[in-house]
């Protein structure tokens, strides 16, 4: 692997907005515990954003704010938040194990639910900055003799310049200006080469005639691989012309979802053009919806040609931010029932820091609406992840407390201590897994891209000096 020592220097230089993002979720976190426990009259003996020595500490009020070296996680230190060397448990309300099962379990749940608001409230900011989309220049592609587009007139190369005397000046705009007169006539301003022409069509054939134009097509040409999926680790790259699947001719980047069909789990050989070289890829399609049908996907997208920008009043992106974070909830648990159902098929696709990091940076280059709507996804998952109910969990947490309640009286040290060992074994178990799935799906990628040719590097003209 002789690229490796570069491209972890790269993977380093990349991953910055990754550790902002892991700073943000988990300072949100903790912050939640810090607020609860202190409104609670729990003594915090330590706030700490990061593990490890401390980089930064300052003292106010009993507790010591710090700022660690390793900035992959963060705690809260409470007093009296395990028992004692001798046995012994807590006795006052001010610690944590002696305080009031219903405050304890407000403590656990504040860290949670911290980050579950900072979800909804990234959201709402990213409806009201607005969202953007893939969008395409205002050219008609082919358009069939037989196709009611253009029996109204149009044809393929037109270039649609306004809808209903509104100007439109790219794809989606078309659509978004003719969806504002439903059922009513449709005038479409057109340009035929140099030619302006005019297109009248019948309120009855307004969305049947918009519905049988199409955009011309893309070239199977990749313009982002995702990160950790099948494509990211057999090695694709941006850039990449896709010129046939299992041998099948592809010619436009259509051709792609057609040609994966029914190839969900099975291994299809992509013979790829990259800097004027041809090789084969093996990569494997999945469903991440969990079937075993399709559809099938490898994790590719189209290159982007133009964007469109989407924004909302404050009231409309409040309304947004509360259904999109519901629908991220649900995704989130389903992914996370999809992980303990196919264990073995989805343990693979389990990230830990540096997965969250590169994929954070990823789309942090795709613009701040995508990194501010993965930001929302994290919270949503470290939110999911710590209500789990296992040991050192704040979900443990809450079991202990509603256990407590439900018994009328709290653990032993030795209960206490046998239910954390446990937690920390399963726990244990899950971050070796996990972590060292993020350096394996890395090592995966360099090595099919050292296997890949490398296109020799082109020759510099040299201008002759003047004499």
């Amino acid at each position: 692997m002789g690229n490796v020592l570069p491209s972890i220097v790269h993977v380093l230089a990349g991953i910055g907005p990754g550790i902002g993002l892991l700073g943000i979720v988990i300072f949100v976190h903790e912050l939640g515990h810090f607020l609860a426990a202190k409104a609670r009259g729990v003594t915090v003996l330590r706030f700490s954003l990061g593990f490890g020595p401390a980089l930064l500490a300052v003292h106010r009020g009993g507790t010591e704010y710090r700022l660690s070296w390793v900035p992959l996680g963060g705690y809260v230190q409470m007093a009296g938040d395990s028992p004692g060397e001798d046995g012994s448990m807590p006795a006052t309300p001010k610690e944590y194990l002696s305080h009031p099962w219903q405050g304890r379990m407000l403590i656990a749940v504040a860290g949670p639910l911290a980050n579950l608001i900072t979800a909804f409230l990234v959201v709402v900011v990213v409806g009201m900055t607005g969202t953007s989309y893939s969008d395409a220049p205002n050219i008609l592609g082919a358009v069939s003799d037989t196709s009611l587009a253009y029996q109204a007139g149009l044809r393929e190369g037109d270039r649609i310049v306004t809808v209903d005397g509104q100007r439109t000046s790219s794809w989606l705009r078309i659509f978004l200006a003719a969806g504002k007169r439903t059922g009513q006539p449709l005038d479409l301003g057109v340009e035929r080469g140099a030619t302006p022409i005019s297109v009248h069509v019948p309120g009855a054939l307004r969305e049947p005639v918009m519905s049988s134009i199409h955009r011309p097509d893309d070239p199977p040409v990749v313009g982002a691989v995702v990160t950790g999926m099948p494509a990211y680790k057999a090695g694709l790259r941006e850039g990449d012309r896709i010129l046939a699947v299992n041998g099948r001719p592809i010619r436009v980047w259509n051709d792609l979802p057609q040609s994966l069909k029914g190839q969900v789990d099975k291994a299809v050989t992509l013979r790829v053009e990259r800097g004027g070289q041809d090789f084969d890829v093996s990569v494997t399609p999945i469903n991440p919806e969990g079937g075993a049908g399709d559809p099938p996907r490898i994790g590719i997208e189209a290159p982007r040609h133009e964007v469109y920008i989407d924004r909302h009043t404050f009231l409309e992106s409040v309304d947004i931010g509360f259904h999109e974070t519901i629908a991220l909830v649900g995704s989130v648990y389903g992914g996370m029932w999809l992980t303990v159902s196919r264990p073995l098929y989805y343990r693979e696709y389990l990230g830990g820091p540096l997965f969250i990091a590169q994929a954070a940076s990823e789309q942090a280059r795709r613009g701040l609406d995508s990194y501010l709507q993965f930001l929302a996804l994290i919270n949503v998952a470290i939110m999911a992840f710590n209500l789990l109910p296992l040991p050192v969990l704040d979900g443990g947490h809450i079991v202990l407390a509603l256990l407590q309640a439900v018994r009328r009286r709290s653990l032993s040290a030795r209960a206490y201590l046998q239910f954390q060992r446990v937690g920390l074994v399963v726990l244990g178990t899950l971050f070796i897994l996990i972590l060292a799935n993020d350096p394996w799906r890395w090592i995966q990628r360099q090595r099919a891209l050292d296997r890949a040719p490398h296109p020799a590097p082109r020759e510099k003209t040299v201008a002759p000096s003047p004499p």
